[in-house]
């Protein structure tokens, strides 16, 4: 770790020097003055004062003035911009050698109204003026909640559940408005490219160090990003260099083994066209068991030997390199790179039980995940811009459990195998992915084209057993083989036509052609027939259309309409089966899941705090799910299939406040009601006492419900993170059935809960000192079964208490 660290950092100060090496063009026009905040005239420091569309900035010193030397000569724009402060602009006339004084005065901005986002539309607005509602989680905000991960930094997102299943590896997931995670799209710097193996764990993967912002938008995306983005997109934004380079170290300890190391570096070189930024940061989280089974929080409060939090080591690094007009004027050039390093282990912990990876009980999986991204914008004039963005990854998982060996003992009168052919699951994902867009402004209207292709190719292999008693291969071992592939391309076009002032109204259409096949096979003959081919072939036009009005200067209504859809391809975890196993079948007749999505919302935006609701319906048509096989399809040898299962919708209405009391305490409450439920009652649960309830959607809370505190008088900083989770319908499977009393499965209808989170920090000088708890109540969910490993919507191990501290250099 400490050699990665010296890399990163060695990098970092060798390009920054190189990039000190051309001299400026001198025009001895001298511009200098200060920027302090509007209400208390306190000088602001480390503001970013800038000649707008040009290279020339710098930024404030400590003491909140700034100099900026020989800028161009003529009318010129001056642009302010401070973090927690609405931007401020002022047009001043130069003359060759002649100095000018410019003060600024800055409002700040405590409901980051003016923070810039661009997932809606892939152009650039404030979040107050975005034609399509757009929700911002800030670096600000991730500082506040100590995430220190994706998985927290969304977690309590209104219309955003983020949960865990299984406590032998702690996979993770994201689900929108009620729909699963195979139907959110989640970008990186607005590039498709967290899929596949990397849906699995990777919301705990991704560190927050390099996140400069996080971008929601909900209902059907497919007319901009294709497929996948039936429930909505969220845009994970990396940070930009500043004018003053800047070194971060963080230092963070907390109970359970579980500690954290961050640097990161930021720089822009002396001309202010070429920046980068690098980190690394290593997160070690130790295992935790504080629960067990049971029907009654009593029982479950009990420890039992099995891992709630599985043991994780995990390293982020990772680099960007910014050229700004590196070939000609008005361009920029982003080079990104970075790795992901981790090692989680879970299961029976006794005795170390579970670091043997080998092992009845136990799980554990390494992963290894590389980027690259290249962007390129250009601006021809004023009104027309060119953006060519491509990525490319290559996800490594290498995964033992205990399903080979689980199997193998059950077959084999509790006799071992042979080490030899004790295999991991294995699987290696190379995707790419290209982005070519063009806009062009003129008169009112903004017309967007743009082409898309994505590939990928997922290989996976593992052991298993054969465990049907009928088949004449019964307890023969066998290795199972899976090879996939998918192509898709895409080509859309946008137009944002603005006939009003205050009207804008925003069209899109999409035309995607996907391609894919699955092959799997096996090492020897295990059953009677042999394993067809899945082949997908399909196309799909979308078409989105959004309006916004405004009423006034204060208040805004939006509408938005579009259509989702989803191919048949791609991972899964559904039922701890690896999708590379035969005894799972995936159709070639399988359907593509289509969705139209309806949103309606009203936002008050005041000086001082802004309220909104919105009304959203989606509708999902041939709802993909994991089933058992049919008859048909067991004679082909498999246990399991996907199957279209039925049509369904969501709906609900959110409401949400931001109130700003003082300059120094604000509030934020949000209150959603939800509803989502299948057309018919699922065939599992047919003819049972569930039947009724086997049609509401599961894991989609009633209610959902938050409320945010800061306070944050002169140097220090409190904040307290609460959400409730209403009641939800959650199935429990009963796969070790005790033959006395029969099969137990059931759904569970749940409890209303709430957490609640705590910060607080002091800052003195460069130092920021904080310590904070999690589950500050000690909240676990009252009722476990270790037989259903997806039986898991509520905190089951308790309290984390932290405490760190933050060091900022400054060159």
């Amino acid at each position: 770790m400490n050699s990665l660290i010296k890399t990163i950092l060695s990098l970092s100060l060798f390009l920054f020097f190189i990039t000190n090496l051309n001299a400026q063009n001198k025009t001895d026009v001298m511009l200098f003055g200060h920027v302090v905040n509007a209400t208390n005239r306190e000088h602001i420091p480390y503001a970013t004062v800038k000649v707008k569309g040009t290279k020339f900035g710098t930024i404030t010193d400590k003491s909140g003035h700034y100099k900026l030397a020989n800028i161009p000569v003529g009318n010129v724009t001056i642009q302010v911009i401070a973090v927690g402060y609405k931007q401020q602009e002022k047009v001043i006339t130069t003359e060759l050698n002649k100095s000018i004084q410019l003060f600024f005065e800055m409002e700040e901005d405590v409901l980051n109204m003016e923070s810039i986002v661009v997932t809606a539309t892939k152009t650039q607005h404030f979040v107050k003026d975005v034609p399509i509602r757009t929700e911002v989680i800030t670096d600000k905000k991730i500082e506040e909640k100590n995430a220190v991960n994706l998985y927290e930094a969304l977690e309590g997102t209104p219309g955003i559940r983020v949960e865990q299943q299984c406590q032998y590896c702690n996979f993770s997931m994201i689900r929108m408005q009620g729909l699963g995670a195979e139907h959110t799209q989640v970008l990186i710097n607005g590039q498709p490219m967290y899929s596949g193996l990397a849906g699995v764990y990777g919301l705990q993967q991704m560190s927050t160090v390099d996140i400069g912002q996080i971008e929601v938008v909900k209902g059907a995306g497919s007319a901009l990003y294709g497929s996948s983005a039936v429930a909505g997109a969220i845009n994970i934004i990396s940070k930009e260099p500043d004018y003053e380079p800047l070194i971060n170290v963080d230092v963070q300890f907390a109970n359970h083994n579980t500690h954290k190391f961050s640097i990161s570096n930021s720089m822009l070189n002396g001309n202010g066209n070429i920046g980068i930024t690098t980190y690394a940061s290593y997160l070690n989280e130790g295992v935790i068991d504080e629960t067990g089974e049971g029907l009654i929080l009593d029982d479950v409060n009990k420890s039992d030997g099995i891992s709630d939090r599985v043991s994780s080591n995990l390293i982020n690094a990772g680099f960007s390199v910014y050229f700004y007009s590196p070939f000609a004027e008005n361009e920029k050039m982003i080079i990104r790179g970075k790795v992901v390093s981790e090692k989680r282990e879970g299961g029976t912990i006794n005795n170390d039980y579970y670091k043997n990876p080998f092992t009845d009980g136990t799980e554990s999986i390494s992963t290894k995940r590389y980027e690259s991204q290249l962007s390129y914008n250009k601006f021809f004039g004023d009104n027309v811009e060119l953006n060519f963005n491509s990525g490319f990854t290559f996800h490594s998982r290498n995964a033992t459990n205990d399903t080979y060996l689980s199997d193998y003992l059950a077959t084999h009168n509790d006799t071992a195998p042979d080490v030899r052919n004790m295999r991991p699951y294995l699987a290696d994902e190379f995707s790419y992915n290209s982005t070519l867009s063009l806009a062009a402004q003129f008169s009112s209207h903004n017309v967007l084209l743009g082409a898309q292709i994505y590939s990928s190719d997922n290989n996976e292999s593992g052991m298993y057993v054969v465990v049907d008693d009928n088949s004449q291969y019964f307890a023969d071992s066998y290795k199972s083989i899976a090879d996939k592939t998918a192509f898709e391309i895409g080509a859309f076009i946008q137009d944002e036509f603005q006939p009003l002032d205050n009207l804008v109204i925003v069209g899109g259409l999409r035309f995607d052609l996907h391609s894919s096949q699955e092959e799997y096979t096996s090492d020897k003959q295990i059953f009677n027939t042999l394993f067809p081919i899945s082949k997908f072939d399909e196309s799909s036009f979308n078409p989105r259309v959004a309006i916004k009005y405004d009423i006034n200067n204060n208040l805004s209504l939006r509408a938005n309409f579009g259509t989702g859809f989803r191919a048949p391809y791609g991972f899964s975890e559904d039922l701890h089966l690896c999708s590379g196993s035969p005894r799972v079948w995936k159709s070639s007749n399988l359907k593509p899941e289509t969705s139209m999505s309806y949103n309606f919302s009203a936002d008050y935006y005041a000086n001082k705090f802004t309220i909104s609701a919105n009304v959203f319906r989606t509708v999902l048509n041939d709802k993909i799910a994991f089933t058992d096989a049919s008859e048909e399809t067991a004679r082909l040898g498999y246990n399991y299939e996907w199957a279209n299962i039925d049509d369904a919708y969501v709906q609900g209405i959110e409401t949400s406040i931001q109130y700003s009391f003082l300059n120094d305490l604000n509030i934020a409450i949000d209150f959603t009601y939800n509803q989502g439920e299948y057309i018919n009652v699922r065939k599992d649960w047919e003819n049972t006492i569930y039947e009724d309830d086997s049609k509401y959607i599961s894991r989609f809370p009633s209610i959902t419900s938050g409320f945010n505190l800061e306070y944050s008088p002169k140097k220090w900083m409190f904040s307290l993170n609460s959400s409730y989770q209403g009641n939800m319908y959650i199935d429990y499977y009963n796969n070790n059935i005790n033959t006395d009393i029969g099969d137990q499965s059931k759904i569970v209808k749940t409890n209303p809960y709430w957490l609640f989170n705590l910060k607080a920090s002091r800052s003195i000088r460069q130092f920021k000192v904080y310590a904070g708890a999690s589950n500050i109540f000690n909240y676990l969910q009252p009722e476990k079964h270790l037989d259903d490993a997806a039986f898991m919507y509520a905190p089951v191990y308790g309290r984390i208490v932290y405490a760190g501290i933050s060091i900022d250099i400054l060159n």
